[in-house]
C-alpha cells in the first residue's frame, strides 16, 4: 500500500462538521480500536502524546500536532499512553471528492459547475494526515469556540458550528509556503494570466516576464495545473467568452476582443471545440424571447 501524505478534497461543496468534544487519556488508557467509522476523525494533540495507528501507517502524535484518519479505514492505538494526554477531536464528512495521495494534485470534477453558476469555481483543498499545527493557541481558541457552539439553540448552532468549523478547515489547509519552487512559479503564472488575458500573450512574452525559459515555464504549469501556459489561457479566455454571452448583449465580436482573441471565426471555431456548439446557439439555449 503506498503511503499518502495528502487528502485532498474538491471543493465546492465544503466538508461539514458532524461532532466533536475534548478529551484527557490518563496513563495507561488506550485509543479505541474502530473500523469503517463513515467519517473523518480529526485528532489534535494540546498536551501529551498519542501512539495510533490506521492501516499500515502508525504515528506518535506529539502536543501541538493534528492527525487525520479516513472515514473507511481501520484505527487502532499502538501503546497505552504513556502520561496524561489531552486533545480536540471532531468528525466531519463531505458529499463532494476527495481522496488519499502523496502530492497535491488538482482533483478533476466529473460534473461542472452549472453554466449559470458564475462566482465559483472548483477547486482542491489539500490537509496534510499529519502536521504541526501553525498557531496552535490560535486553533485551540477556535476549537473551544467550535464546541461551545454546539450547546447553543439548534438552529444558531447549525449556523455557528458550520462557519466556525470552515475556519478551523482552513487552518489544517496545506501550508502554501511549503509548495516547492516549480509549485509557486505555477501560480504566479496563472496570476499573470488572468490578469493580462485580454491582451496577446505568447510563450516569449512569458520568458521575458519571469525570466525563466519556456520550456521549464511549460514544466511547471504542466506539473501544476496539468496544461502549459497557453493552453491555460485558451480555457480561461474561452470560460470568459462563455460568461459573457450568458451575462451580457454583447455581440460575438465584441466578447472575441473582449477575451484576447485576434478574430471572431477563430473564437467560434475554439468555442465550437470546447462547448460542442457555436457561440451563438449555446447564447440561444438560454434565452427566452420577451411577450408582445
Amino acid at each position: 500500500m503506498i503511503k499518502t501524505d495528502l487528502l485532498s478534497f474538491l471543493v465546492p461543496p465544503l466538508p461539514f462538521f458532524i461532532e466533536g468534544n475534548f478529551t484527557t487519556y490518563q496513563k495507561g488508557d488506550w485509543h479505541p480500536n474502530r473500523y469503517n467509522l463513515g467519517y473523518f476523525d480529526v485528532i489534535i494533540i494540546k498536551k501529551g502524546l498519542l501512539h495510533i495507528g490506521e492501516e499500515n501507517q502508525a504515528w506518535q502524535v506529539p502536543e501541538n500536532f493534528a492527525l487525520i484518519l479516513e472515514p473507511d479505514k481501520h484505527h487502532f492505538p499502538i501503546e497505552a499512553c504513556t502520561e496524561p494526554t489531552s486533545f480536540y477531536w471532531f468528525h466531519f464528512q463531505t458529499n463532494s471528492t476527495w481522496c488519499a495521495q502523496s502530492s497535491p494534485n488538482l482533483i478533476t470534477p466529473s460534473a461542472p459547475i452549472p453554466e449559470l453558476h458564475f462566482h465559483s469555481e472548483h477547486t482542491t483543498i489539500h490537509l496534510p494526515k499529519i502536521q504541526k499545527v501553525v498557531n496552535a493557541q490560535e486553533l485551540f481558541s477556535k476549537l473551544d469556540y467550535l464546541l461551545s457552539s454546539t450547546l447553543k439553540p439548534r438552529k444558531l448552532a447549525l449556523w455557528e458550528a458550520q462557519q466556525t468549523f470552515a475556519n478551523v478547515f482552513r487552518s489544517l489547509e496545506y501550508d502554501q509556503s511549503n509548495k516547492n519552487s516549480s509549485a509557486k512559479l505555477a501560480e504566479q503564472i496563472e496570476i499573470y494570466l488572468k490578469q493580462n488575458y485580454r491582451n496577446t500573450i505568447t510563450n516569449k512574452d512569458l520568458e521575458d516576464h519571469f525570466h525563466v525559459h519556456q520550456n521549464y515555464l511549460a514544466r511547471c504549469m504542466k506539473a501544476t495545473f496539468q496544461c502549459t501556459p497557453l493552453e491555460y489561457l485558451m480555457d480561461y479566455r474561452l470560460e470568459q467568452g462563455r460568461n459573457l454571452l450568458l451575462q451580457t448583449d454583447w455581440p460575438v465580436q465584441q466578447i472575441t476582443e473582449e477575451t484576447g482573441f485576434s478574430q471572431a471565426s477563430y473564437f467560434s471555431r475554439c468555442f465550437k471545440e470546447k462547448y460542442g456548439m457555436s457561440p451563438k446557439n449555446y447564447r440561444q439555449q438560454y434565452w427566452m424571447p420577451k411577450f408582445l
